[in-house]
């Protein structure tokens, strides 16, 4: 019997777009970049996205005072990530049983 693999999901902050000045504030997120990602093995997937943080006054942190974490805290609490679990384990499925196949310039034209 072949060993089960554990699927990994992963958060990569790509970049963050930011206010110059907002509100008396510097550096205030308007655009998170992300990408999610599960791997199999050596089987992976991977969604890219933006998220859009609305500006509360009261929860505000500081540029400099912002970790990955909390803004993994902003994209878990406001986007669908348990359909995108289901999206990404789809793909690795997929990818471990092919069902069509794709052929690029199969005669090779000039």
């Amino acid at each position: 019997m072949a060993k089960k693999i554990d699927k990994i999901y992963s958060w990569n902050i790509n970049s963050l777009d930011t206010h110059v000045s907002h509100e008396g504030e510097v550096d205030v997120v308007y655009t998170v970049h992300w990408t999610y990602k599960c791997t199999e093995g050596d089987i992976s997937s991977s969604i890219v996205g933006t998220y859009s943080p609305q500006y509360d006054k009261k929860d505000f942190i500081e540029y400099k005072k912002l970790t990955k974490d909390n803004v993994i805290t902003w994209l878990e609490l406001n986007l669908d990530v348990e359909n995108m679990k289901t999206s990404l384990n789809n793909d690795i499925a997929i990818q471990k049983t092919p069902v069509s196949n794709s052929y690029n310039d199969p005669f090779g034209s000039n």
